[in-house]
């Protein structure tokens, strides 16, 4: 009873604790550690950096719509005002150019007016080589180094304006990926995605911003100024909610802080439900080649405008080739839907848009202080012919840059594979009872198929060979005594203890009548002829 009790004790403990460690690998299928080796800054593209203007229409060419036009209806949906739609429900274009996108390119601010200088690293640049204007739900914005869109979408995108060049260099556009990076031996001269030139702010990204105040219609905050994103060159911004604000008349630093999540060789292995990442090959996009989980919600914000509305607004990606734009008919409904963007419960399209396995993500860290407000000497030449007045009412600076040359990522990799959870229980089993493998095969064994063929299969008595029953019937001749005599040694014989010692021989003849022998048809009877006399004629005389 003892050793059963402490068996049980024992073999509860490491049940106990093998169950602890399987709940351990089911709850906690990766861990994210830190990486073993840094990244240099300068294999990475520059963080794509996109501004918008608060204000996204001219006043000098929207103040004179009538407000029963179709065109004053355009201006509230920029300004985020509320409207009655519901006069324009029969209501056609008037021609193909008559869209909401084409009256944000007319009457907003261009790239060319809002960024007035520009410097990438040490070099000053022309704006318009670096900055391109894009369609965003804030309006008409201006991004630097985002892909390309022939390598950032499958469809065609047609509010996008190439990049040009004014000084006869031609920047080419190359493919960047998480995965491979750059993925060419040999790139060209001058190309985008650009690479980032250095750490500090003199290698960083310079531009200083005209808001022109005076001009404003409407803004999309309180205030004047200008709404800024960073992000990597493959996602596709959303900046109404996301956008950090920079004021006029200030001067703001931006620290770039780069995570970097990559995953490790054997995390492949896991299911991307337990593992809560993609891989880009492992979910298809309709209308994104790369995948993110921006880009996935982006699709999904679609999906649910488009099953609510009929329509597409123009901000958002094409994933139905065929389908049409929202028009001033469709604005209230794309308004509602609007409001449950936000909205975690809304769908289970989102719920689906996990992380991405390898991700990049940038986060600013943003200082600001104010333009001079006395005639002093300034180091920047750009300001050397302007008024103070000017400065501190529509301009703003903004440097982008590194802090440190290297960047310290993060691994994900399993928790524990299926190799690291059997050693785990293995030793705990062990420790407790002496468990191994090979005591699962001997259990199986005796539970299962010797029971089996026990009670389907009975043994039959194993019959001896020919040659064992012509040995064990028939002695040879030679070496055996006649048959009385044989009859005489098989014969039973009473224990030892109630013959006497009479009819006993000498002491060598009772030790070897005593000595337990096997039986009979086991062994193999052979005589010797001198010794077998001998022992004739002892009998003979014990007789008489």
């Amino acid at each position: 009873m003892y050793y059963l009790i402490s068996f049980l004790i024992c073999f509860i403990s490491g049940l106990y604790m093998a169950i602890y460690f399987l709940n351990k690998w089911q709850h906690t299928p990766v861990i994210i550690s830190l990486s073993s080796k840094p990244t240099a800054i300068a294999s990475l593209p520059f963080p794509t950096v996109t501004i918008c203007n608060m204000n996204q229409v001219l006043r000098s060419k929207v103040e004179h719509f009538p407000k029963d036009s179709p065109d004053y209806a355009f201006l509230q949906k920029i300004c985020f005002k509320e409207h009655n739609y519901t006069q324009f429900q029969n209501f056609t274009p008037r021609s193909e150019k008559d869209t909401l996108p084409n009256f944000i390119v007319d009457n907003a601010q261009s790239c060319e007016d809002m960024i007035v200088y520009c410097k990438f690293g040490e070099v000053q640049e022309t704006c318009t080589d670096l900055f391109r204007e894009i369609l965003l739900d804030e309006g008409l914005c201006c991004v630097f180094n985002q892909l390309h869109p022939y390598y950032l979408f499958k469809a065609k995108y047609r509010f996008i304006r190439d990049f040009t060049a004014t000084n006869g260099r031609t920047t080419l556009p190359v493919k960047w990926t998480f995965e491979n990076g750059y993925g060419q031996e040999y790139l060209p001269k001058r190309f985008y995605p650009r690479k980032t030139p250095g750490a500090g702010a003199s290698k960083g990204l310079t531009v200083i911003l005209n808001a022109d105040v005076k001009n404003y219609y409407c803004s999309s905050t309180n205030g004047a100024g200008f709404k800024m994103m960073l992000h990597n060159p493959v996602d596709f911004p959303f900046i109404r909610e996301s956008g950090l604000p920079i004021t006029t008349g200030k001067q703001t630093v931006v620290r770039i802080t780069t995570n970097i999540n990559e995953p490790s060789p054997t995390l492949r292995q896991v299911a991307p439900k337990d593992r809560q990442c993609y891989y880009s090959n492992e979910k298809t996009l309709r209308y994104f080649k790369f995948y993110t989980r921006q880009n996935c919600v982006s699709e999904c914000d679609a999906e649910l405008v488009y099953s609510i509305c009929g329509c597409l607004p123009y901000y958002l990606p094409l994933i139905y080739p065929n389908a049409t734009l929202c028009f001033l008919k469709d604005m209230d409904c794309v308004a509602r839907c609007e409001r449950l963007f936000m909205v975690s419960s809304v769908g289970e399209c989102k719920s689906n848009c996990l992380a991405g396995c390898h991700e990049i993500t940038h986060s600013p860290d943003m200082f600001s202080s104010s333009f001079s407000r006395h005639d002093y000497y300034l180091p920047d030449k750009f300001f050397h012919n302007r008024t103070l007045e000017e400065m501190n009412e529509d301009l703003a600076m903004v440097t982008f840059f590194y802090k440190f040359n290297n960047i310290r990522g993060y691994t994900k990799a399993p928790y524990t594979g299926l190799t690291e959870f059997m050693s785990q229980t293995g030793g705990i089993m062990s420790l407790m009872v002496g468990f191994s493998v090979i005591c699962i095969a001997e259990c199986f064994y005796f539970i299962f198929v010797k029971i089996f063929f026990d009670l389907n299969l009975p043994r039959q008595p194993e019959k001896l060979s020919a040659e064992d029953d012509n040995m064990n019937a028939t002695i040879n001749q030679d070496n055996a005594l006649d048959k009385n005599h044989l009859r005489y040694l098989i014969k039973p014989r009473k224990p030892i203890n109630n013959r006497t010692m009479d009819n006993a021989l000498d002491k060598n003849h009772l030790r070897y009548l005593i000595k337990p022998r096997k039986p009979i048809n086991n062994r193999t009877m052979v005589w010797n002829i001198d010794d077998m006399k001998k022992y004739e004629s002892k009998a003979m005389q014990i007789k008489k």
